[in-house]
């Protein structure tokens, strides 16, 4: 592909080295004539300036100075697309030195072939280095952070006196895993999505952040103590711990090292940064998930029925009942634990669902008979010291076995669950729903009677029925 000739320009610069022949910067050396003869630049002022002078006063005209400064290095080339905003044009940046430490930047401008859809970046090689990299083929697609590769080369090219120190930093996130499982990878995709923003807003563009894939990322700060590297990570918790996604309190657990002498290896510094990230991870993780789940309940109290006080309410009537036909400990501990967390599924259902006062449609029931699973792959994820995914699984089975998700029926349910089933109606009953009417304590007795041996064991159903008639002789 051609480009038109007068409207491309060029830039050159020298190495310049210190008496220890050490690479310190570059002098702007030279202008192409047209560039010259644009206007767009007073080149008199600027030839015999140093690279590390210039970029932060002409960015805007000349892209490119920036990430001279920071990452090059003699015998080292790049190419790039950048939009120059005040041109309202694209260019193609190449970028490349020779052995004589010349250093020339090449301006293609791409603006018709931009809007061209065909057009891509060709892929030859520019000049005699094999180190040539363009950046946009080492973009992570769903968050647009560098990738794994990208991250691997930046580190073998910064690796030099001139970048010292270097921080590594190793993060990765906590409970991505229920999220996926829960509420399906959509939502884990949102996740990382919205920690790539943050990431992306917190570090400087010299610094290197890339997605290693899966969870983790890792990220390249030249020219950046460990304590400030601890700093950044401080402030990085901090915006995400104010930027929940929807119901989901996000978080991280954090690694870092730093290289101070030219004779470290690099890549211990960053084995280092992910040892502390993982031993950090072993601290936090659980405490994280907890402060997830206890979020989505804090949230799903707002925006739908399952207040503080209906578990308390729920706890009561289960533990009254199974008190008179005698659990154990720690079943009656499992009991209260399902009426505390039996609806935490609901966090993944659409509020328009959960608070519809029309009967639902088939579509709208079908997703909503999915919060029992959702709530399963959120306990189940909890590491709770009694587990009770499986029951919040049950707890919408039916003694006929026409309940959800229709997996048991009869005495297959636990003893545990059928308890609950008949305390969760009944309170559901006498409270406000959007979807129904109240009723009575009588209605809802009446109600219970009816479905025993269908919806409800017929046995406990009856020991139910009594109990609740004997509170109210009691109160009257």
């Amino acid at each position: 592909m051609e480009y038109p000739a007068k409207k491309d320009y060029f830039i050159s610069f020298k190495a310049v080295y210190n008496d220890k022949n050490e690479f310190i910067d570059y002098i702007l050396i030279n202008f192409s004539e047209n560039l010259k003869a644009s206007g767009i630049i007073k080149y008199e002022e600027l030839i015999g300036r140093k690279l590390s002078e210039l970029f932060i006063e002409n960015e805007d005209i000349l892209p490119g100075l920036r990430d001279l400064y920071y990452h090059m290095i003699p015998n080292t080339s790049r190419k790039f697309e950048n939009y120059i905003e005040k041109f309202d044009k694209w260019y193609l940046i190449n970028i490349f030195s020779d052995e004589k430490d010349y250093l020339i930047l090449f301006y293609t401008d791409i603006t018709a072939q931009k809007h061209n859809t065909k057009y891509s970046i060709p892929n030859t090689e520019y000049g005699k280095s094999k180190n040539i990299v363009n950046i946009h083929c080492f973009k992570d697609n769903l968050t647009g952070l560098y990738s794994k590769e990208f991250f691997e080369l930046e580190l073998t090219r910064l690796d030099t006196q001139r970048q010292l120190p270097i921080s590594v930093i190793v993060a990765d996130v906590n409970g991505l895993k229920l999220i996926n499982d829960a509420f399906g990878h959509f939502m884990g995709d949102e996740a990382l999505k919205t920690i790539a923003n943050i990431l992306k807003k917190v570090f400087r563009k010299e610094d290197i952040v890339s997605r290693f894939g899966g969870d983790e990322f890792f990220i390249l700060l030249p020219k950046t103590t460990e304590q400030t590297s601890l700093s950044i990570i401080k402030r990085i918790k901090k915006k995400i711990d104010n930027n929940p996604l929807d119901f989901l309190k996000l978080s991280m657990s954090f690694g870092t090292a730093t290289k101070t002498k030219e004779e470290e290896n690099i890549l211990d510094i960053v084995k280092k940064s992910e040892e502390r990230m993982y031993f950090n991870k072993l601290i936090e993780s659980k405490e994280a998930k907890r402060n997830m789940i206890d979020y989505i309940k804090e949230r799903l109290a707002k925006i739908s029925c399952e207040t503080e006080q209906h578990h308390d309410r729920l706890e009561y009537l289960s533990i009254k009942l199974a008190d008179k036909i005698g659990i154990s400990e720690i079943e009656k501990e499992e009991l209260k634990l399902l009426c505390k967390y039996h609806d935490i599924g609901k966090a993944g259902i659409p509020n328009y669902i959960l608070n519809k006062k029309e009967p639902l449609n088939d579509e709208e029931w079908d997703k909503l008979r999915r919060h029992s699973e959702i709530g399963y792959h959120i306990m189940q994820s909890a590491g709770e010291p009694i587990a009770i995914n499986e029951l919040i699984l049950m707890h919408h089975e039916r003694w006929d076995g026409k309940g959800y998700p229709g997996l048991l029926k009869g005495e297959e349910i636990p003893k545990i669950v059928r308890i609950f089933a008949i305390a969760d109606a009944y309170e559901a009953m006498v409270n406000y729903r959007p979807y129904k009417e109240r009723k009575s304590h009588t209605e809802a007795l009446e109600e219970i009677s009816a479905n025993a041996g269908t919806q409800f064991d017929p046995r406990l159903a009856e020991l139910f029925i009594e109990l609740m008639k004997l509170d109210a002789e009691e109160a009257t």
